[in-house]
């Protein structure tokens, strides 16, 4: 027996977001308490605010927007969580990725560092100095990895922004980027949530973009099918 849960965060106006990101904003526009007819509220967020998934076009100037990806990139028959406790500033290495052989058949990755238990209780440590991935192991999910058609994490972004600048945004690059891999691009997905899945055997998972028009992201939710 088969049920679904959610690894998508809700969307609130003190969820946490990186430092140097806008705040979400909920504004009320109409309230039937105040006599209008229904009530309505406008949604602020930046894209990469809360559970997201990145498009190409996000770090490659000729890369595909979330609106041109086909849905298809989207459903994953193969979706696997790797348990990989990292503390800040550690990374997914190539090691931990060689260490699991159902890797292989994976169509989407998910990474469980454990940072994810410090998103409600310590705002500040859940932003800085998290966990990522290596350039050496987004190299080699991108380009040993035929099925992998996506990766998730539990921090903030996929990739150590400390050193992103200095090296040219290595791992994004290494997911994104449609010309220098002979291989089809992976996408981004960064701040979900893995607790529904521990101890859990996943099989299969979806996600459903916002189709924004020549954009760089979208707020998802990830859906994801377990065995009880």
């Amino acid at each position: 027996m088969s049920r679904y849960v959610e690894i998508g965060y809700p969307i609130h106006e003190d969820m946490p977001v990186h430092p140097a990101l806008p705040k979400v904003g909920l504004d009320p526009r109409e309230r039937k308490e105040k006599g209008d007819d229904w009530n309505g509220s406008v949604l602020s967020i930046y894209l990469h605010a809360g559970t997201h998934v990145d498009a190409p076009w996000h770090h490659m100037d000729n890369g595909k927007g979330i609106d041109a990806i086909p849905i298809e990139d989207f459903i994953y028959n193969h979706p696997l969580m790797l348990d990989v406790p990292l503390e800040q500033n550690e990374f997914v290495t190539v090691d931990m990725l060689k260490e699991n052989d159902a890797v292989q058949k994976a169509d989407l990755l998910i990474f469980n560092t454990g940072h994810w238990k410090y998103r409600d209780t310590d705002i500040e440590k859940y932003s800085a100095s998290f966990p990522a991935v290596s350039p050496e192991a987004a190299e080699y999910l991108r380009t040993q990895l035929p099925n992998l058609k996506a990766v998730a994490i539990d921090t903030l972004s996929i990739e150590n922004l400390a050193e992103a600048p200095d090296n040219g945004y290595f791992v994004h690059h290494a997911f994104l980027d449609h010309e220098k891999y002979d291989a089809p691009t992976m996408l981004i997905y960064e701040d979900i949530n893995p607790e529904p899945l521990i101890g859990r055997t996943l099989k299969s998972a979806f996600t459903a973009p916002l189709r924004i028009v020549n954009h760089d992201a979208s707020i998802v939710n990830v859906i994801v099918e377990i065995e009880e």
